[in-house]
């Protein structure tokens, strides 16, 4: 592209109308141009590098994840944060139809643009609208949230006429109401329990959700468990999930007595998670491990697959964003959620261990110092 066609793009921009023209023609000249492709990077999230890059044509997609950030067009600029604070990059981005960029180094800003106090202006409104925008959206999608959330309680109000139903067809079966004992009421009974429970669950999950949302302060509820017991009764209530049809779950032995200290529903969501996660990549008739032991003061628990493994240029952003190797069928919502109960709830620790091709464990530690308080 011609300097006067860069210089014409340039002053249209906030961020260069302090500079002269003169001055505008030497930076036009001295910058690299370059061209993307369609669906091309132009730089990918935590990499670092320091330079921004003003685009003279053509459309770039900024994300983080999954998520859509912003879309920009000729006359707009990018990375400027990485430039500013000599840090890896915040988002992702890359071209969504062909471009053509200008790079501005840190060189050339610094000798440019760092010491023009209406060009930093500039930066800082473009900073403030950006986040303006940031707040806006994230406030419409908690809103959006707090709805559902909301909803699902409403939806669940019919298990109640169930609840009802089921007792009634226990009595009859029991021989309660004068009839016979018939055959199956055990299993009638244990239907009737499980489904209390996950009712339950769900609706502290829900109400935790939205006194949250309402800034509600609540107290993190912990009590004493039996270790076996809890991680037996979370596998036992998820083995109908269609991820573990067909699969083997092997438990190794454990100390029978032992407790810890923890709240309970939460850490039942984290031992779902990631053996659900688990059947996904396990073949029918596979196997998956779940091992208990204490290491360092703490009950560790991992759970070990045998499938793919988890591809390497995903590993080091699977705890970090919500990233998924699941297709549609996926969020990345769950290992944020287990990180968070691990480590921020309980003050253990929360990772995995990978080899593709060969499969993958995830492991989470509690300790065990509660667990001896309560016991004195």
């Amino acid at each position: 592209m011609e300097v006067q066609r860069k210089v014409e793009i340039m002053r249209k921009m906030d961020l260069f109308q302090a500079l002269d023209d003169p001055i505008l023609e030497q930076l036009a000249s001295n910058c690299r141009e370059f061209a993307l492709e369609p669906e091309e990077m132009l730089f990918e999230e935590n990499t670092l590098e320091t330079a921004m890059y003003l685009i003279l044509s053509g459309d770039l997609l900024v994300y983080k994840g999954v998520k859509q950030i912003a879309l920009l067009n000729e006359g707009h600029y990018v990375g400027e944060m990485s430039l500013i604070e000599s840090k890896p990059r915040s988002a992702s981005t890359k071209a969504v139809s062909q471009c053509l960029l200008l790079e501005i180094s840190e060189v050339q800003f610094n000798k440019y643009l760092a010491t023009e106090p209406k060009a930093l202006t500039a930066i800082i409104r473009t900073l403030c609208a950006r986040i303006r925008t940031d707040l806006a959206v994230m406030s419409n999608d908690l809103q959006k949230a707090n709805i559902f959330t909301h909803d699902i309680k409403n939806c669940l109000t019919p298990l109640g006429l169930v609840e009802m139903y089921l007792e009634d067809l226990i009595e009859v079966y029991t021989g309660e109401t004068g009839q016979k004992k018939r055959s199956g009421v055990e299993d009638l009974e244990k239907s009737f329990e499980v489904m209390e429970i996950v009712k339950n669950n769900l609706m502290t999950m829900i109400n935790q959700s939205l006194m949250n949302a309402k800034k509600i302060k609540v107290d993190y509820q912990k009590s004493s468990h039996n270790v076996m017991a809890l991680i037996r009764e979370t596998l036992e209530q998820v083995a109908c999930h269609k991820n573990l049809e067909q699969k083997n779950i092997e438990i190794t032995d454990f100390d029978k007595d032992a407790q810890w200290t923890v709240n309970f529903l939460d850490i039942k969501r984290v031992i779902q998670n990631t053996i659900i996660n688990a059947g996904y990549v396990t073949e029918k008739g596979g196997t998956i491990n779940v091992d208990i032991k204490s290491v360092d003061e703490s009950f560790q628990v991992s759970i070990t697959d045998y499938g793919c493994g988890i591809p390497e240029n995903i590993q080091p952003l699977l705890l970090k964003e919500s990233i998924t190797t699941k297709g549609d069928e996926g969020n990345g919502l769950g290992l944020l959620s287990c990180r968070e109960i691990i480590q921020d709830l309980h003050g253990g620790k929360f990772w995995f261990e990978s080899k593709v091709g060969e499969g993958t464990t995830f492991f989470f530690t509690i300790p065990e110092k509660a667990s001896e308080a309560i016991k004195k």
